[in-house]
């Protein structure tokens, strides 16, 4: 009985600084966070320009393509983060990204980096305006005050980018199927 409420006090205070928040992302290698799909059921004509098909999904206007070679191509972005971990329900801040898409062997594969998070403020006329600060990287702890919100921030920022990996997806299989054309009468 005794060894046994020595180990649940024990456990209690056990070191969980090992177990932290991600939010939901993996980690790669470098220790940065990333979002990584691949597709192994499409076939893939060579002549097909990918970078086309990259580039109808997002606004040229946003977003910097660069086709590195004929089998990938990078774009760097930003998206909305919708979700704010205190109170009120408006845009809190933009999460930076890059893009890296390649065409493999049997499909392609594609995976989201370098994610950082660009705070939105309030400006003195009630504008929502990005902050004078530079972005944070979401693989960035915050001190013991903050860290709580900003494990919530991780959370929202995973939400963001995953719909967004989700409706590329979308956009991807869209390649083979075949198109419907209206023929007028």
């Amino acid at each position: 009985m005794v060894n046994f409420v020595m180990l649940l006090f024990a456990g209690l205070f056990a070191d969980v600084k090992g177990q932290e928040n991600t939010g939901g992302f993996i980690t790669d290698q470098n220790g940065k966070y990333v979002v990584y799909h691949q597709e192994k059921a499409i076939k893939l004509d060579d002549k097909q320009d990918f970078q086309s098909y990259v580039s109808e999904f997002f606004d040229k206007k946003a977003v910097k393509l660069n086709a590195e070679g004929q089998e990938r191509v990078t774009v760097e972005g930003k998206t909305a983060l919708k979700r704010h971990a205190t109170i009120g329900n408006y845009v809190a801040g933009a999460v930076n990204y890059k893009l890296v898409f390649e065409k493999t062997g049997d499909g392609y594969r594609y995976w989201f980096t370098d994610l950082s998070y660009q705070p939105y403020i309030k400006d003195r006329y009630g504008k929502v305006v990005p902050a004078k600060v530079k972005p944070i990287p979401l693989e960035k702890d915050m001190t013991d005050i903050n860290q709580g919100s900003w494990n919530k921030q991780r959370e929202y920022a995973y939400q963001t980018i995953s719909t967004l990996a989700e409706n590329f997806n979308k956009h991807l299989n869209r390649i083979d199927q075949p198109t419907v054309v209206n023929i007028p009468q």
